[in-house]
């Protein structure tokens, strides 16, 4: 066996950013971008008040203003601001041409078209300045950036209408197993509800896949092999890794010109985990046990997809560290654990915020059949193979399981 830091290492090794595509400004969220993006116009394009009040000449002191129009957003004051003169100005309104000053109109009292202030109130401060936010050339997103809504509208203030992004990758799906059946189809004797591909089709598509969903084979050695026709850049098998007798993937791929890795990671749950070629097709053989393939998506799936669209090397500047595409975090122990052996384990578990602390209460129970725990868990608590005994309070690694 290998341990989980070789085998996600070997894994995101196999991958590299994936091809192109040009799409428009609203379809680029979530997508993973190919080329720098830089600013095509100033922001602001012109100076303009930050606040309702009159755009005045901070030369002429506090002296009386006669208005001499307005300027709100979007219908700038055509003429010139001289001497003695003012105009009246809204929030978002074009600095008029020789006005250097706003007061705003708290300050001002006036009758007609005449205002007075004192000279105090006549200030630059409520002037933003052309280019304050960022100027035409300025990178605003950066090449291997997933885009968020933030950044839309970064990219939108910049006038910026399409982008190069990396394609999606293709993932193939193939769930194998007789025992298997769609949920609500007719099911037979011993026979269960296909439930790991559904899940895992949800975390392809949050982390920036595409995934195809192959179907379900049966246990036999001619119909596995029909994964090797999947049209994707990874092929991910679920089921049928192990050592039993109807544990066929790797036999049944020997004779489509597969290529084994390795097999079997230090880990609990997943330690059936494949990886190999299948031509030049890379393949990822997981459990058939549904927490064993969710748990081995998240810690060697996530870093694949990573590589293919450029993100494996992006870094975060909070105080957290990201190992192949897992957040990890420390939170404090709720209860006592026992010495590890010699697997790296993942312990679900539940955050409680407690006394301005993080903390982490694992579940008594950890059979890895059971989705209902792993589904109210907000963590897997990260156990070194090894590990000493832990007591409550012990500061441990957790990988937060927001998003997944």
């Amino acid at each position: 066996m290998i341990s989980v830091e070789e085998a996600q290492q070997r894994i995101a090794s196999a991958f590299s950013p994936i091809d192109t595509e040009t799409i428009d400004l609203a379809h680029m969220a979530g997508r993973v971008l190919a080329e720098d993006l830089t600013a095509h116009t100033d922001q602001p394009p012109f100076p303009i008040s930050a606040m309702d009040g009159y755009a005045v000449r901070a030369y002429d002191g506090g002296e009386p203003r006669r208005v001499i129009g307005t300027a709100p957003a979007g219908h700038p004051f055509k003429g010139k601001l001289g001497s003695g003169e003012a105009v009246r100005i809204f929030t978002g309104g074009v600095i008029p041409q020789g006005a250097d000053a706003i007061v705003i109109q708290e300050e001002v009292d006036g009758e007609g078209d005449m205002i007075h202030f004192n000279a105090g109130a006549c200030t630059s401060d409520y002037i933003r300045a052309a280019g304050l936010d960022f100027k035409a050339g300025d990178v605003l997103a950066a090449n291997g950036k997933r885009v968020t809504a933030r950044d839309l509208a970064l990219l939108a203030a910049g006038d910026i209408t399409y982008a190069k992004v990396r394609r999606r990758p293709r993932v193939a799906i193939a769930s194998i197993g007789d025992e298997l059946s769609r949920p609500g189809e007719p099911r037979q004797p011993g026979g269960i509800a296909a439930s790991s591909g559904y899940g895992l089709s949800a975390m392809i598509q949050a982390w920036g896949g595409a995934p195809c969903d192959f179907g379900i084979l049966p246990d036999t050695a001619q119909e596995i092999a029909t994964v090797a026709d999947a049209d994707a850049e990874l092929v991910v098998t679920l089921g049928g890794v192990s050592v039993g007798d109807h544990d066929l993937v790797q036999k049944s791929l020997g004779t489509r010109d597969f290529t084994l890795d390795f097999w079997k990671v230090a880990m609990r749950p997943g330690k059936p985990l494949i990886f190999g070629r299948l031509g030049t097709t890379p393949l990822l053989g997981m459990p058939g046990n549904p927490v064993s393939t969710l748990i081995c998506a998240i810690l060697f799936l996530r870093p694949a997809i990573d590589a293919m669209l450029g993100t494996d090397k992006q870094t975060c500047s909070l105080p957290q560290r990201f190992k192949c595409g897992c957040r990890t975090l420390t939170a404090r122990l709720k209860r006592e654990l026992p010495a590890n052996d010699s697997r790296q384990s993942y312990l679900r578990a539940r955050l409680i915020q407690e006394g301005g602390e993080v903390w982490v209460e694992p579940f008594e129970v950890q059979d890895s059949s059971m989705l209902s725990i792993l589904a109210q868990s907000d963590a897997l608590v990260v156990r070194a193979p090894g590990a000493p005994a832990a007591k409550p309070g012990d500061p441990t690694e957790i990988i937060p399981l927001d998003g997944y």
